[in-house]
Formats: C-alpha cells, sequence, structure tokens
C-alpha cells in the first residue's frame, strides 16, 4: 500500500460530503468569490450529514450504485460545460447570435417570398375567374333582355269558366326601346373588355377598361332614371305603385353613385401609377 494513503473506509454520506466540498470549493475558483465558497461548504457539511443519516437505514452497496451514477451524470456535465465554454464567452455568444439571426433573417425572406407568390397567384386565379363570370352574365342579361325581357312581370291567378290559368302582365313599358340599345352596347363592351383582361391581365389595362364599362353602366343607370320604363300601374296593390317607384329610383341613384365613385378611384390610381412610373 502506498504511503500517505489514507486506508481509513469512508462511508457514502461522507464520501458525498467530500465530493460536495470539493465542487463548493471548485465554484468559487470560477467566480473568485469567498463567500460563494463558504456557502457550497457551508452546504456540503450539512448535505453530508444528512446523507449520513439517510444511508443508515439502506445497504451500503445500494447507496454507492446510487453516488456512481450520480457520478456519472456530473462527470458527462463538466464534460459537456467544458466544450462548450472552451472559447471565450463572448465569442461564442456573439457568433451564436449572428448565426441565429442570419437563419432568422433567411427563414423571413423564404416566408415573405412564399406569401407574396401565393397572394400573387391566387389574386390572378381570382381574376380571372371573376373576368369569366362577368362575360358570362354579360351574355344572359344581352339574351334576355333582347328576347325574354316579357317574363320581367307581374304575375296573378285568375279563373275563367271554371278554368284557372296564370295571367302574366310585362313590366317593362314599350319605353324600354329606347334603352335598350345603351344597354347592349354596355354588355358587348363588358364581354369585349373582360376578354381582352384574360389575354393581357396589366394594371393600368384594367384599370382603363374597367374606367370605361363604369362609364357605359353609368350611362345605361341615367337612361333608366331618365325614361323610366316600368309600369308598376299593374301591381294591383294601394300606393304599390308609388312605393316601386320610390324604391327603384332609390336603388339606380345608389347604383350611379357607386358607379361614380369607382370611376374617379380607378382615374387616380392611373394617375398615382403614371407618376411612380416616371419618377
Amino acid at each position: 500500500m502506498p504511503e500517505g494513503k489514507d486506508n481509513t473506509k469512508k462511508s457514502p454520506g461522507e464520501s458525498f460530503g467530500e465530493m460536495v466540498r470539493e465542487f463548493g470549493n471548485a465554484l468559487g475558483e470560477i467566480f473568485k468569490d469567498p463567500k460563494v465558497k463558504e456557502k457550497a461548504q457551508e452546504f456540503a457539511r450539512s448535505t453530508g450529514e444528512a446523507v449520513q443519516t439517510f444511508t443508515d437505514e439502506f445497504k451500503e452497496e445500494e447507496v454507492k450504485q446510487k453516488l456512481k451514477q450520480a457520478g456519472k451524470a456530473a462527470k458527462e456535465f463538466g464534460e459537456k460545460a467544458a466544450k462548450k465554454f472552451g472559447a471565450s464567452k463572448e465569442e461564442c455568444s456573439r457568433k451564436s447570435d449572428f448565426e441565429m439571426g442570419i437563419e432568422k433573417a433567411v427563414h423571413w425572406g423564404e416566408h415573405i417570398a412564399a406569401r407574396k407568390d401565393n397572394h400573387s397567384g391566387s389574386t390572378r386565379v381570382q381574376r380571372l375567374v371573376s373576368y369569366n363570370v362577368a362575360i358570362v352574365w354579360s351574355f344572359i342579361l344581352l339574351i334576355f333582355f333582347n328576347f325574354f325581357r316579357q317574363y320581367i312581370a307581374y304575375y296573378h291567378y285568375e279563373m275563367a269558366e271554371g278554368v284557372g290559368q296564370w295571367i302574366r302582365e310585362p313590366l317593362l313599358s314599350t319605353e324600354f326601346g329606347t334603352v335598350l340599345p345603351i344597354l347592349n352596347i354596355a354588355l358587348i363592351l363588358s364581354i369585349l373588355g373582360n376578354g381582352i383582361l384574360i389575354v393581357l391581365d396589366r394594371y393600368l389595362l384594367r384599370q382603363g377598361i374597367s374606367i370605361v364599362l363604369h362609364v357605359f353602366s353609368l350611362a345605361v343607370i341615367l337612361s333608366f332614371l331618365r325614361v323610366f320604363p316600368f309600369n308598376f300601374d299593374l301591381v294591383p296593390f294601394s300606393n304599390a305603385a308609388q312605393v316601386l317607384r320610390i324604391i327603384a329610383t332609390i336603388i339606380f341613384i345608389a347604383i350611379a353613385i357607386g358607379l361614380i365613385v369607382g370611376i374617379i378611384v380607378r382615374i387616380v390610381r392611373i394617375v398615382i401609377t403614371t407618376i411612380r412610373l416616371e419618377t
């Protein structure tokens, strides 16, 4: 047995207390703070006594195994800490922050680009759908007002000689013929304009076509207000003709105001876009 070695067998509690005291001394050296060392040693003494009392009630071999596991975990922690802080703390922190910042910037840029592409693609699809819907709807109105406008009528059921039948009385008067030409022009322009936008979907072109279509739609509305080709007197309810006339007039005026606002907004957009392109 080599000289200088202490052969006194130490209990697990004493071994654990000594280990904790050494850990406390190490902390004191790291932080260069005597108070930390003192507190750690005080903690070690009290912990060693507690462990000694605790181990008296268990088999010594079982406690040794538990302490070995704890020692192994402490060793692994120490190795990882040494590896982590091998370089200067400031240098590691700076490198970490820089790398994290770059990664966040890249991810943010990719996210924004993906959202922009998705938004551009989705709005393009939405516009194409709206163009096609406008064309189909214009075709339907064009056919309906030219060939089936008599079905805009007041319907009522009457009995004659024991036989019942539905009576249809058209609400559009003969004066509707004076409005029909401008209505046809507006619907045909809508079909052509939206067809052009399906092929050439450009911002300024879109705004220009929208202005033209709004102007002709406004002309149709003003024609309806001027001529008012409706025959509401056929409706046999009290004051129905007067009420329906007022309602129709309010609706047409509201549509006209909306069209005027739309024209002004699109003109402003064209002016602003043109100024930006020139600067």
